[in-house]
């Protein structure tokens, strides 16, 4: 099936089907930042919430969607991050998110030390309950 992410086991059929119905000049881009949130802990668990792409470790820890130009990559405790390389962007009390352009493509290495910021925000948060 389109949209599959067969290897992963954390991954969900309901957002793979979802995947597979997306415009196809996202379709790939989405499919990668899906593989790097989904391998970044076999603990992950994905759902389709709110009509989009959301990742639950210790509580919520990001979400994907989209718009007609871009992908947003948001962090639900993005405030908390660290975030060195200056790449989420947002002003509220908690969420912040990452801008992708599909065209430009995904830095991997971005993305997966921005996921490990989430985990290790949501893993101390957990531990302080």
């Amino acid at each position: 099936m389109a949209g599959t992410a067969p290897h992963l086991v954390n991954s969900s059929p309901v957002v793979d089907e979802y995947v597979s119905r997306l415009p196809e000049k996202i379709r790939n881009s989405i499919r990668l930042l899906r593989e790097i949130i989904l391998s970044s802990s076999v603990q992950i668990e994905e759902q389709l919430k709110h009509n989009i792409p959301f990742y639950f470790y210790k509580g919520q820890l990001c979400y994907i969607n989209f718009s007609d130009e871009n992908i947003i990559l948001g962090f639900s405790s993005g405030a908390d991050m660290p975030d060195e390389n200056k790449l989420l962007k947002g002003q509220g009390r908690s969420v912040r998110h990452a801008v992708i352009d599909p065209v430009k493509g995904i830095n991997e290495d971005d993305i997966r030390h921005l996921i490990f910021e989430a985990l290790i925000v949501n893993e101390m948060k957990a531990g302080k309950s």
